[in-house]
């Protein structure tokens, strides 16, 4: 991104016109990068957490609410996976603009990124039913 970036701006400073591609490469490169990273933040268990509630539980408790969080979570990213394949396949039909590719490209990084993090999630999913804790040691294996 910074490469073709860079070049859009040289571009302009020697021609005094733009890069006709620059934004849509830009886009696509952008979709990539934040939703492979996303799922590497999940993969280090680094993203936001609220334990107000778990701090109301006992350890059973904390439990279930960990596993019932686990699997809400699981279902919502395995819904964004998959509406994100089916709109890819419609977007198949269309031409990016500039470049002439077709429009899943702008989809497939949040259809992989998602399915990515399903998987990671049923990992720890049945490392927590079978009760084994997940470490950072543990974790590191994910990513």
């Amino acid at each position: 991104m910074v490469a073709i970036n860079a070049a859009e701006i040289g571009h302009r400073l020697l021609f005094t016109r733009g890069l006709n591609w620059v934004q849509e490469l830009s886009i696509i490169l952008a979709m990539t990068l934040y939703f492979f990273v996303y799922a590497l933040i999940a993969k280090d268990r680094e993203y936001i957490r609220i334990e107000l509630f778990s701090r109301l539980f006992g350890p059973r408790g904390k439990r279930v609410l960990a596993i019932a969080v686990r699997v809400v979570v699981l279902a919502f990213q395995a819904l964004v996976a998959w509406f994100a394949l089916k709109s890819a396949q419609f977007a198949a039909l269309f031409e990016t603009p500039v470049l002439g590719w077709p429009e899943w490209v702008l989809l497939a990084p949040l259809a992989a990124g998602c399915a990515d993090i399903v998987l990671t999630e049923l990992i720890y999913l049945y490392w927590q039913l079978r009760g084994i804790e997940v470490v950072d040691e543990r974790a590191g294996i994910l990513t």
